[in-house]
């Protein structure tokens, strides 16, 4: 999984210009947060990485790293079954 990419699609998933965020940015602090937004980070992890993240695992991220360490898990659990 590539980190600049992940960035990007969240830039856009947030109607941000490229390079806005970083993997350090708190998801409650970025401008565009919303419910909405918050069932467009599902959706956008499940379409590109075949991951199915439950709110629940969304709710104990603080930061964008945080969603990118749960997604890489998950992935490279489907990769090994």
């Amino acid at each position: 999984m590539d980190v600049a990419g992940f960035l990007l699609q969240l830039d856009e998933l947030f109607e941000l210009t490229p390079g806005t965020l970083t993997m350090s940015s708190v998801l409650e602090e970025t401008p565009g947060w919303s419910s909405l937004t918050f069932l467009g980070l599902i959706a956008l992890v499940d379409d590109q990485y075949q991951v199915t993240l439950k709110p629940r695992q969304v709710h104990q991220c603080a930061t964008i790293a945080d969603i990118y360490n749960v997604v890489e898990e998950h992935s490279t659990d489907s990769a090994m079954t």
